[in-house]
């Protein structure tokens, strides 16, 4: 197939449309956008897949909570039956979220110029939450645990309470459920990492290990935005342009443009496709995961307010 130009944009689509030339420089830059946003949407992905299985363990932990408001069992099945679904829920949260924090310096540095550099910033972030926080430390070993070993939900406590008035009179009962690993259980892994084990209690309260996890890997996630941000917007607007450039030699249509390069295109590959609605989603999801990095001091409450 003969082509006018070396590089250039086209409609990647059969029939007659305009050709319109590109430098070099333009197909390269092209190129390194797409790399750019393509990296910057799986670390939204990444950080949605973590919020998301965080998210199912307090949905379940929520369930469980309200069912207990009519039935009062916990027998041996009922027991195995509410261990075993938070277990999951645990397990699930867990690995995706010691997935994200080892990989999240190496996508970040994708998404920029200076990789060695941001490979760095972001490893430093992710090691200020590990030493500044005992839940972090845990939750990182408990993968390695979870991993190789077993379990995490040993036990499963229900501290209902009653709320009193001044004069000390019972006015509403309140529901709760309380999730904890063990340290003597924990301790039968000879592989779980001593230091940790050292440190912690002989009960680790789950629940609020949980949130303080996804409270600091909500704070590497803000800042990797921050670093990112220039980068990103430079790689969206450099696409943009040039749709806004074809479609100004084509009726104002751009759908489906792709950059060509002719000596790659007759060796068999593909146009870099210049479509920015896989982007959109980039962005739909950095607009719904917003900040939680005070996780650890949220709940929620269904108590009736006068």
């Amino acid at each position: 197939m003969e082509f006018r130009h070396d590089f250039f944009l086209k409609v990647a689509a059969i029939g007659k449309h305009p050709e319109i030339e590109i430098s070099e420089d333009d197909y390269c830059g092209i190129t390194e956008a797409r790399r750019t946003l393509t990296a910057a949407l799986n670390i939204e992905e990444k950080y949605d897949l973590v919020i998301g299985n965080f998210l199912d363990l307090e949905k379940e932990l929520l369930m469980l909570t309200v069912e207990k408001i009519v039935d009062h069992r916990f027998d041996y099945d009922r027991a195995y039956t509410v261990t075993s679904s938070l277990d999951r829920r645990i397990i699930n949260f867990v690995l995706s979220a010691k997935n994200y924090t080892e990989l999240i310096s190496s996508k970040a540095s994708k998404c920029v110029k200076n990789t060695t550099e941001v490979k760095e910033a972001v490893e430093k972030l992710t090691n200020e939450q590990y030493e500044k926080s005992s839940d972090y430390r845990f939750m990182e070993a408990l993968r390695n645990h979870l991993t190789h070993y077993g379990d995490a939900v040993h036990l499963v406590n229900n501290p209902d309470r009653w709320l009193t008035d001044e004069n000390k009179e019972a006015t509403h009962l309140v529901f709760n459920l309380s999730i904890y690993a063990l340290k003597d259980r924990l301790a039968e892994n000879s592989k779980f990492k001593p230091a940790v084990l050292n440190e912690i209690q002989d009960k680790v309260d789950l629940k609020k290990a949980a949130r303080s996890y996804i409270g600091a890997i909500s704070t590497i996630q803000e800042e990797v935005r921050k670093i990112i941000k220039d980068s990103v917007h430079e790689a969206r607007s450099l696409i943009e342009f040039h749709l806004e450039k074809y479609a100004n030699e084509n009726d104002g249509r751009s759908f489906a443009v792709g950059a060509y390069s002719a000596a790659e295109h007759r060796d068999g590959k593909k146009p870099i496709m210049l479509l920015l609605n896989w982007d959109d989603v980039r962005i739909g999801l950095q607009e719904k995961n917003q900040s939680i990095t005070n996780m650890d001091k949220r709940y929620i409450s269904s108590s009736i307010t006068p």
